[in-house]
């Protein structure tokens, strides 16, 4: 998702006559597209601006993601008698005027910071530029709402296309509701004409990003629609919004991939279950969070599934398919944790097999539910010591599931190149290397015969 965003960003930036450099030393300005889900990350931040400014003091460096709440500029470049209003909640600008304010409360934590904006204001860019750097930049009025902006694709094969902005599931552990606000589906039509367009622009790929995406569409429709008891999508109505959407994708000819992330699993719905075999296109993978094997953490967490949910989920998808590929995350160490509740992680481990795992070390997240309600009791050591023996349950699995790859021949498309290698993915997400041939294939799809296994990633050869 940040990814994404930040595609937008360069987009901005080279309609403003900025060209992207490869260093923040030879940088006239540094963006930090932030992620503020765990406090130490949030904490990094400010130690690599410091070092930036320390390296190269005329440089300047604006921060955007989810830390933040209010755009505006440093008080530095605000009158001497401008008033500071401090800011916790989410604040939008009502006009291009509004930049004129110091009001986050980023700004006091760091003196490096040059200006701050919310991810949904990027069409104010050009404005603040032309401000900072006293001299027009860009065109203020040519820029629309942020997700109707064009993105410049790192990779023109494989586009991420945003669907949705936000979240509303209020997780006790989460701040992203706090700081990004309330979930919004974009409009289909949108969504489709963007996906066109990527397809004539090369993509053969298509990845639906965002918080919860199969929850997308529940505002278009009425509460009988929606089952606001069980927070999930009422199957006896019909087909689900995010189940039409991806059907419309599918009759894309250029496409012959179709990805999305993340997916919440109180939200996951039998007719998005089976898309994955019901659509040609659609890819054998599925990523969505479990957090916890034990139901009792999951309810303190306030998620709204159960592990008996989620596993047979999970063991519907590999009976129709066993090499469906399935990856999560993971806390470790949160609040209350015991011994008994860790064994339940560990048995999900081995009863799901995952294909991948991003586990985390529970760290207090100032303004979160948790952090006012529930005391960060378990020691750093304990968190460690699970976080490893979970660390070595998935290379376990993950190398069980990885040899039933090998031999296998398996469709790849290709979208990067290091040193003498080629690697992506296959269909269900494995990642795979191999030589590099004299022709240039990147961004085609070529048959690859899976030969060795390396931890977490494939070797293979082209046929």
């Amino acid at each position: 998702m940040n990814q994404a965003d930040s595609e937008k960003i360069n987009m901005v930036l080279l309609q403003s006559g900025f060209l992207r450099v490869n260093s923040s030393e030879k940088a006239d300005l540094v963006i930090c597209n932030t992620c503020s889900v765990r406090q130490k990350w949030e904490d990094r931040v400010f130690g690599m601006i410091h070092d930036i400014k320390k390296k190269s003091p005329n440089t300047l460096i604006w921060i955007t993601g989810c830390m933040v709440r209010k755009t505006g500029l440093a008080k530095k470049y605000l009158p001497d008698d401008q008033q500071r209003n401090k800011t916790r909640k989410i604040e939008f600008l009502s006009d291009e005027s509004g930049i004129f304010n110091a009001d986050d409360m980023l700004f006091p934590r760091s003196p490096d910071i040059d200006f701050i904006f919310r991810i949904e204001e990027t069409k104010y860019l050009p404005l603040i530029l032309s401000e900072l750097y006293h001299e027009k930049i860009g065109q203020e009025d040519k820029f629309d709402d942020y997700l109707k902006q064009v993105q410049q694709r790192e990779n023109p094969f494989s586009a991420n296309i945003i669907i949705q902005t936000w979240c509303d599931n209020y997780c006790t552990f989460c701040i992203v509701p706090y700081t990004r606000g309330k979930e919004t589906s974009r409009n289909p039509q949108e969504i489709l004409e963007e996906c066109k367009q990527a397809a004539k622009e090369g993509a053969t790929e298509i990845t639906l990003l965002w918080q919860n995406v199969n929850s997308y569409g529940k505002q278009f429709l009425g509460k009988k629609f929606w089952n606001e008891e069980q927070s999930n999508w009422n199957s006896d109505i019909g087909k689900s919004p995010f189940r039409e959407l991806l059907e419309s994708i599918n009759e894309i000819e250029e496409i012959k991939r179709i990805r999305f992330t993340s997916s919440n699993p109180h939200d996951m719905t039998r007719d998005i279950l089976d898309a994955h075999f019901d659509l040609k296109n659609t890819c054998n993978y599925l990523h969505f969070a479990l957090q916890s094997g034990n139901n009792e953490l999951l309810k303190k967490m306030n998620r709204k599934h159960s592990y008996e949910d989620f596993r047979n989920m999970v063991f519907y998808l590999r009976k129709r398919d066993p090499l469906f590929a399935i990856s999560t995350d993971i806390i470790v160490g949160f609040s209350g944790e015991t011994d008994e509740m860790f064994e339940d992680t560990m048995k999900a481990f081995k009863e799901c097999e995952f294909d991948f795992s991003y586990t985390a070390r529970y760290s207090v997240r100032k303004e979160t539910l948790a952090s006012r309600l529930y005391p960060d009791d378990i020691p750093d050591t304990v968190k460690a010591e699970r976080w490893h023996i979970l660390n070595d349950l998935l290379l376990k699995s993950v190398t069980k599931r990885n040899q039933l790859m090998l031999g296998r021949k398996e469709d790849v498309l290709i979208a990067w190149e290091k040193d003498n290698y080629y690697f992506w993915r296959t269909r269900n997400f494995k990642e795979v290397f191999f030589e590099k041939q004299e022709d240039d294939l990147i961004g085609k799809v070529v048959p690859i015969e899976i030969t060795k296994l390396d931890r977490y990633v494939l070797h293979g050869k082209i046929l």
